[in-house]
């Protein structure tokens, strides 16, 4: 079952599946989270935007745009962000999917920080993906109900733990066992 950032744990906690593969922050009462990897984040901009040709930048440099999430799932850039401390902050529309957020970020809506494995599925040529120095990276983890234990689900969490690559040593890179 394919879920959004909007229901990735209510599947969970509605019993539409045992197993969850969420991206942090959720609201985690009454689950289990077990960390699968971490991966870097991303800002996505229009292609015309003035920091479109940047190889990097720092969250300071985003200090001035409208972001197309929850401030929350960026804390970084909520805690300078300059809209956040106006009155009259533009709303950010509910969005359902990684296409519609990029749309609104190549009709110049307001930028968007997404997963670089996000970024790499969906790419466009009206959308920049640059590298942001001084943020956090996303935690993808698993989650289950932490009333329900099954063999079933024991063996969903050990086959997704041995796909995971493991880091043995510098830079060296294998599959989890």
């Amino acid at each position: 079952m394919r879920t959004s950032w909007h229901d990735q744990v209510e599947v969970v906690h509605d019993g539409r599946v045992d197993v969850s593969i969420i991206r942090l922050p959720v609201d985690q009462r009454g689950l289990t989270v077990r960390p699968l990897f971490t991966e870097p984040r991303v800002v996505m901009v229009p292609a015309g935007h003035r920091l479109a040709g940047k190889e990097s930048v720092s969250v300071t440099e985003l200090a001035d745009e409208h972001l197309l999430q929850d401030p929350d799932a960026v804390p970084e850039w909520r805690d300078i962000a300059l809209e956040l401390r106006k009155p009259d902050r533009p709303e950010v529309p509910r969005i359902h999917s990684v296409e519609e957020k990029l749309e609104l970020v190549a009709a110049g809506a307001g930028i968007s920080v997404i997963p670089l494995s996000t970024a790499t599925f969906y790419t466009r040529p009206d959308v920049i993906g640059i590298p942001v120095e001084d943020i956090g990276p996303n935690q993808v983890s698993l989650a289950w109900l932490a009333t329900r234990r099954s063999p079933l689900i024991d063996a969903f969490l050990d086959a997704a733990g041995s796909l995971v690559p493991q880091v043995h040593g510098p830079g060296v890179a294998t599959s989890g066992t």
